[in-house]
């Protein structure tokens, strides 16, 4: 009798250290991997020399400083909700400091653009999915446009001869549409009017996709004057 006793004695240490065994393994697992998606951020802050982005706390882009009018080019960030700060290259002034929230499944790619002026505290940024559509003529440039020009304007916008974006107000972005390669007349209207405010040239290529965004503002002078950029996209 005292055999058995010493026995269930020793299974029943044996349980429990199994079971202890086994909480501490669990607890040793490594945290779940997000996805990765990529992020390209364009610089459209139109009073300072240039920016870096941080993705909780850590710099993105390490190549180099992102200057007026420049992109980053496409980095790989992790998906779901992310602290995000975007400083000034030179003091490292916090320019904005936001929290993105990439859905784990949809697009994986990003842009953003970071517009506005640093003396008037008024810096946005403008997170935009990339879906690239499908052309079947390999001649065509694809374009969109992201309407980043501070205030409450809305805009016109032709690209060549033809009003390619109607009635953009301050943060909207389109989608890409198809227009025919070579140099192209850009001109911006104040929305529903033939009244000008820029005027300027792009060059775009065939099978190639393009941001076109507005920086600065109506009547500012200098860089913080209303502009047109472009950058590639893919």
């Amino acid at each position: 009798m005292k055999e058995i006793k010493k026995y269930s004695f020793l299974i029943f240490i044996c349980a429990m250290m199994g079971g202890m065994w086994g909480c501490n393994r669990s607890g040793d697992d490594p945290p779940p991997i997000l996805p990765t998606a990529s992020l390209n951020v364009i610089n459209a802050v139109t009073d300072i020399r240039a920016i870096n982005f941080y993705l909780n706390g850590t710099r993105q882009n390490n190549n180099s400083a992102i200057f007026l009018y420049n992109a980053s080019g496409y980095l790989s960030v992790t998906k779901g909700e992310q602290q995000y700060q975007f400083k000034s290259d030179t003091d490292r002034t916090v320019l904005a400091d936001i929290k993105l929230n990439m859905p784990l499944t949809d697009s994986t790619t990003y842009t953003l653009v970071l517009t506005g002026q640093q003396r008037k505290n008024n810096l946005t940024p403008i997170f935009i999915a990339d879906n690239f559509i499908v052309d079947t003529n390999a001649n065509n440039a694809r374009v969109r446009f992201v309407q980043a020009s501070t205030g409450v304007q809305a805009y016109d916008v032709f690209v060549g001869d033809t009003l390619s974006f109607k009635n953009q107000p301050f943060k909207n972005s389109t989608a890409f549409v198809s227009v025919g390669p070579g140099k192209k007349t850009v001109k911006v209207n104040l929305a529903g009017t033939n009244t000008p405010v820029f005027s300027g040239t792009v060059i775009l290529n065939q099978n190639t996709y393009y941001t076109l965004y507005t920086s600065g503002e109506q009547g500012g002078t200098g860089k913080n004057a209303l502009n047109v950029a472009v950058n590639i996209s893919r």
